[in-house]
């Protein structure tokens, strides 16, 4: 097939999705091409809600049918609306399709009506390259999916967990060594501390193993160890406590992933002074960055079926984490802490991806993206509740056969 790829044609940096689908389908005989002429499709790579702008504007550049793919294809009612296929899984099975209705008639291919689709989960990790998306970074493909099960987590219950090869990461940490790149290796999670530069590892795992990185990111969540707990990852204070110490010992930067709107304010004041204390006990020489990010109610998550129970007032915003960061550097002048969007712009992102009509992702985009239509956080509350995004139905992805099906009394809840 002749495939019309815009994002990887015009993208400055040509990101490890990108990257990985076109040298995929090329080694397989397609041709990718920079302009649309004489091509039997288009492509799409969906990393999130974020990007469906990018789709309406594909929709009104090119008559030619899109194919839809990346992690934003699992909710394929939502993707559906402004194109004509979309491929759940990995590229590798799209790949071996030798014309475009044989890609269409694939169980991995989703094309309005008809069954639930089937996620495509096979990935060939001999072939994956270093992807250099920057003079002097590149990302390698470390693994998908997830060996923890946390109730909020999309990535988790969309994406059946596989790593690459320990010799393969090896290979790709020589080549950026030669090629002096910063490597960050792209996966959830590692449990032998020996990934790239940057590295992802869960916090028990890092308190635990040695590393060799500048950056170690590890998700710690939520306030406190109760709500830890029930949400998936069992980190205790004592944890936390022992990661700051480490991070000194290491003589490398920490960054922990918060996610807030689902505790109480309240146990966030309570975490941010416990960990000022710790930083008062154990004085950092390297950057602790706390990152934040307001819950998004997800489809395929076990928290979805909550999703009629938001309580906005546990969302937070800039001034809240400006307040955070004032207070930690009365204990330390090595701190960041990001500011996450804030409730409305959580809830357009919730609308779009639950969208199963046009005239709804319409609506939310234009919420999203217009500053005269800014929503107020009532009234995006509001809107969520009355609008009948919240009626989509709730899946799951059975991790054995990677068919997707209706989660248990998995309707309107």
């Amino acid at each position: 097939m002749k495939l019309w790829y815009p994002q990887y044609a015009e993208s400055q940096s040509r990101f490890l999705t990108y990257t990985i689908v076109a040298k995929a389908l090329m080694a397989a005989g397609h041709e990718i091409e920079a302009n649309p002429t004489g091509c039997d499709a288009a492509l799409y790579s969906m990393c999130d809600v974020m990007e469906y702008p990018g789709l309406v504007k594909l929709r009104a550049r090119t008559a030619l049918p899109i194919i839809v793919g990346g992690a934003y294809a699992l909710n394929w009612w939502s993707a559906i609306l402004y194109s004509d296929v979309v491929w759940l899984g990995e590229v590798y099975d799209m790949a071996d399709c030798r014309t475009l209705d044989e890609l269409m008639a694939s169980p991995h291919a989703y094309t309005r009506g008809g069954g639930l689709p089937v996620v495509s989960t096979r990935v060939e990790w001999d072939t994956v390259p270093v992807c250099q998306i920057e003079p002097r970074k590149a990302y390698y493909w470390g693994g998908v999916g997830c060996k923890n099960k946390c109730r909020f987590c999309y990535t988790s219950w969309t994406h059946i967990h596989q790593v690459n090869s320990p010799a393969n990461i090896e290979q790709a940490k020589r080549v950026a060594k030669r090629q002096k790149l910063h490597l960050m290796i792209a996966s959830n999670e590692y449990e032998d501390g020996q990934g790239g530069t940057t590295q992802d590892m869960l916090l028990v795992d890092y308190i635990r193993r040695p590393v060799r990185a500048q950056l170690i990111r590890c998700g710690i969540e939520f306030a406190t160890e109760q709500s830890r707990a029930r949400m998936g990852k069992r980190i205790s204070r004592e944890d936390i406590w022992r990661a700051i110490q480490k991070m000194n010992a290491d003589n490398c930067a920490l960054r922990l992933f918060h996610i807030s709107g689902y505790d109480p304010v309240e146990d966030w004041e309570t975490y941010i002074d416990e960990l000022g204390g710790m930083l008062e006990r154990c004085p950092n020489h390297k950057i602790l960055h706390l990152m934040y990010n307001n819950l998004q109610y997800q489809n395929y998550t076990p928290l979805y079926a909550e999703r009629r129970r938001i309580d906005p007032a546990r969302y937070i915003d800039h001034t809240v984490t400006a307040r955070w960061y004032d207070r930690l550097r009365m204990h330390t002048q090595h701190v960041l802490v990001g500011a996450p969007s804030p409730y409305a712009h959580v809830a357009c992102r919730m609308g779009v991806e639950l969208s199963r009509e046009r005239e709804q992702v319409d609506w939310w985009l234009d919420k999203a993206k217009n500053p005269k239509a800014k929503l107020t956080t009532q009234q995006a509350h509001d809107a969520l509740l009355s609008s009948g995004v919240l009626d989509t139905p709730h899946y799951r992805l059975n991790m054995k056969t990677a068919q997707i099906e209706l989660w248990e009394g998995g309707g309107a809840q």
